[in-house]
């Protein structure tokens, strides 16, 4: 049996009609978290997508590179993401959350000072014995990198100047 008109309306009201009522206060919350992880996710495999070459790292290298198929497949599929993110996001009436990049900066830094803090030579005791020249040679290396993370600190505070 067809459908009448009237029945037809009824359903196209309801596809149309916003589906936030459908997910409580917690629910939208989760759903936000989560998109926002996929979103931040997607932005990151962008940025490295659109790098012609790898960046040159003392300590990572990476290997298997993708053919131009494949980036220009996952570049797509990204913007694909990003777009059902963002229709997610106003289905449900999702609150943006800001994130202070100078607050994210000062907590990556401090948190890698804390690390290096740990690997000057007279804690490198806590894994086994110390060759004595280590604290000559590695020592002011260290150093000089915790120096440079606290810099970084310093200008994303405000109390080192920028231009120094």
């Amino acid at each position: 049996m067809a459908e009448s008109d009237a029945e037809k309306q009824i359903a196209e009201g309801k596809e149309k009609r916003s589906p936030v009522g459908l997910l409580n206060a917690n629910h939208r919350r989760v759903l936000a978290s989560t998109l926002r992880r996929v979103e931040l996710a997607a932005w990151r495999l962008e940025d490295q997508l659109g790098r012609s070459v790898s960046p040159e790292l003392a300590l990572t290298r990476f290997t298997n590179p993708l053919s131009a198929p494949q980036r220009a497949a996952l570049l797509r599929l990204t913007q694909q993401v990003r777009e059902a993110v963002m229709q997610l996001a106003s289905d449900y009436c999702l609150d943006v959350a800001e994130d202070d990049l100078l607050s994210l900066i000062k907590a990556e830094f401090s948190l890698l000072w804390c690390d290096l803090e740990e690997v000057r030579p007279q804690k490198l005791r806590n894994y086994g014995t110390v060759n004595p020249q280590a604290h000559a040679v590695l020592g002011p290396r260290i150093e000089r990198l915790i120096q440079l993370v606290l810099s970084i600190n310093g200008v994303a505070s405000g109390q080192q100047d920028p231009e120094l």
